[in-house]
């Protein structure tokens, strides 16, 4: 009998605000998508733009070469797998079942179900850019918050503990409890980390 993925546990400790996801990649889309669906009613901060207006900076750049350092190929609602043809593994040897949930997933909210029995399934740009959006939807309307061009600055720690996040540099979001969803291109924010002097473990 194959294992599925059951998804995160709940945790016992009362939040004292919101928790708060740094990061719409896939990661970030995720963990916004389950917490949502466990009434967390998560606050998804994304650097980047939506996807829509993140495709036609991409476009600008391929054609014109204007790059918008804050929304391109790699910033951005979806993260940079949305630019690369949407190309899946499915991780034959997942025991867990995560993959599987995923696919599943991209199915619910509009990719073609030919992605859970192809050896090499993948999703076009297109497409996929239609079920992001999807699913950023169905975050916000089990209560999530999504925050384009919101890049988180600094962290606010006192006593060893998170209780802010600092916003493009001007605005305090009072906050304990953050996931860090930023994949592995946004080096300024690995030197805050590091500055910071948090634990950080490479992959």
């Amino acid at each position: 009998k194959k294992y599925q993925f059951p998804g995160p546990e709940a945790g016992a400790e009362r939040l004292s605000d919101r928790p708060v996801i740094i990061g719409f990649g896939p990661a970030g889309l995720f963990c916004g998508l389950m917490l949502a669906r466990a009434g967390f009613r998560p606050v998804i901060l994304e650097r980047g733009a939506d996807v829509d207006t993140r495709t036609k900076e991409v476009k600008r750049f391929w054609e014109e070469g204007t790059l918008n350092p804050e929304s391109n190929v790699q910033f951005g609602e979806g993260g940079a797998g949305t630019f690369s043809d949407g190309k899946l593994n499915t991780a034959g040897k997942d025991k867990y079942g995560r993959n599987r949930f995923v696919l599943e997933t991209f199915v619910q909210y509009g990719a073609p179900e030919e992605i859970l029995y192809d050896g090499k399934p993948h999703i076009g740009t297109d497409l996929l850019c239609m079920v992001v959006a999807n699913m950023r939807n169905a975050i916000q309307q089990a209560g999530g918050t999504i925050r384009f061009e919101n890049k988180v600055t600094d962290l606010v720690i006192k006593r060893g503990r998170l209780t802010a996040l600092v916003i493009n540099g001007t605005e305090t979001l009072p906050c304990d409890t953050a996931v860090l969803a930023v994949g592995h291109s946004a080096r300024d924010t690995f030197e805050m980390l590091y500055k910071r002097k948090l634990h950080m473990t490479p992959k």
